[in-house]
């Protein structure tokens, strides 16, 4: 209860025997009888004799102490109408719309605070919360830093400080803070991931990934954090660590996230890519019963044919591709993988039927076509096989590496016994 704002000067003779009647209630921090007498006394006052601005504040505080805030927010408007100066009444009714969430309501007033002289702590760092709320890191982070200035012991502000200056972007500013609050804190996973993400800001995806693993351990273990630090270990770190968090049973729930699928999807694909076939073992075998949609196990199938055809198991890269295909019809690169499959064990009527199935998809075209003209030169059916390039070539006349293919093949026609 601010009662230093209560100016005794402008009250009224029936105030002042009320001040001192409701005292004891005040001093007892007893806000519920304080607020019962004040409703008593306010409804047996002369209608046409308003309350003062100090007493109006006095019931809006009241009020604020047993959680009234629409009250409140009445009462400290009365405040404001007899008196627009009063700094205490502005910073009261900011903290009441503060609690019911209405920050544009809100800043005006601790504005007006602050304008009119009111210099505390709590008011910069209010006013600094919600600059930052309202996506004004930088005047969020004067603010906090005048909060600081003020009570530099505040874990609150330095808090504060620490999440402007990374939405700012101040990074090194907000790295040195941070481990400067780590020295004080080293158990608090919050922190570490703060280190992580601006880590992360800074392209230091190894400083990033031990400040993860240190609020995994720490306890912090949300499926965002675990997909988060599987990602970095896939690339910078133990990619069977990586496939250890992302195959996890707080990942993979029964509704589990588009984009942990989509990490789980990519994460096979780059396995593939770098031949880390017994590690891609793993991630298959315990994704295989997930609850994922068809176009991811469409894509993991992909992955499962790829590895397949590295081990020259060809039969089992056909059905894996094949069962892409049934999850997800246009898979693109499925079906020009089995095009491609057939056409090499020279099966090529298979071959061009994908081919041809490939040619409409987005992107596909010219690659169905050269690879169904390299079905038809390896057939030697060279008049089909340059009818197919001049298609490729008037679609896409930059093609003139082309040319020289085309020249040879006509030779070939001619030169036909």
């Amino acid at each position: 209860m601010d009662n230093q704002a209560l100016q005794t000067v402008e009250l009224s003779p029936e105030e002042r025997s009320f001040l001192r009647e409701i005292q004891p209630f005040l001093e007892a921090t007893d806000y519920q009888a304080a607020e019962t007498a004040f409703n008593k006394w306010v409804s047996e006052l002369d209608k046409d004799a308003p309350l003062s601005a100090s007493m109006s504040l006095m019931r809006g505080q009241i009020y604020l102490a047993n959680n009234k805030d629409s009250e409140a927010i009445k009462a400290l408007k009365l405040a404001i109408e007899g008196r627009p100066d009063f700094a205490p009444a502005h910073r009261s009714i900011g903290l009441a719309y503060l609690r019911q969430d209405q920050p544009l309501n809100a800043r005006p007033h601790l504005q007006k605070a602050i304008q009119l002289g009111d210099q505390s702590a709590q008011l910069y760092g209010q006013l600094a919360y919600l600059n930052l709320q309202s996506g004004f890191a930088a005047s969020a982070v004067a603010g906090y830093q005048q909060a600081l200035f003020l009570d530099a012991d505040n874990e609150e502000w330095s808090r504060g400080l620490l999440y402007a200056l990374t939405r700012a972007q101040a990074l090194p500013q907000a790295q040195a803070m941070v481990e400067q609050l780590l020295e004080s804190e080293p158990n608090d996973p919050e922190l570490w991931l703060l280190r992580s993400q601006i880590a992360l800001q800074q392209d230091k995806p190894l400083t990033a990934l031990g400040s993860l693993e240190s609020a995994l351990a720490l306890g912090d273990t949300k499926p965002a954090n675990l997909v988060t630090a599987a990602q970095l270990h896939m690339t910078s770190g133990s990619p069977e660590r990586a496939v250890e968090l992302m195959t996890s049973d707080k990942v993979l729930t029964k509704n589990i996230k588009a984009n942990y699928e989509q990490a789980i999807v990519q994460a096979a694909a780059w396995l593939a890519q770098q031949q880390k076939w017994p590690t891609l073992t793993t991630l298959l075998t315990r994704t295989d019963k997930a609850n994922l949609t068809a176009e991811s196990k469409a894509d993991l199938a992909v992955s499962r044919a790829q590895m397949a055809i590295f081990r020259n198991n060809y039969a089992r890269a056909e059905k894996s591709l094949k069962q892409a295909i049934t999850q997800n019809p246009t898979h693109g690169e499925a079906i020009m993988a089995l095009a491609d499959l057939l056409r090499g064990q020279k099966r090529y009527q298979q071959a061009t039927m994908y081919y041809q199935r490939a040619e409409p998809l987005p992107g596909l075209e010219e690659r169905a076509l050269l690879g169904r003209a390299q079905s038809e030169i390896e057939q030697r059916n060279y008049d089909t096989a340059l009818n197919i390039l001049g298609t490729v070539v008037r679609n896409n006349p930059d093609r003139t590496d082309l040319r020289a293919s085309m020249h040879s093949l006509r030779n070939l026609v001619r030169n036909r016994p």
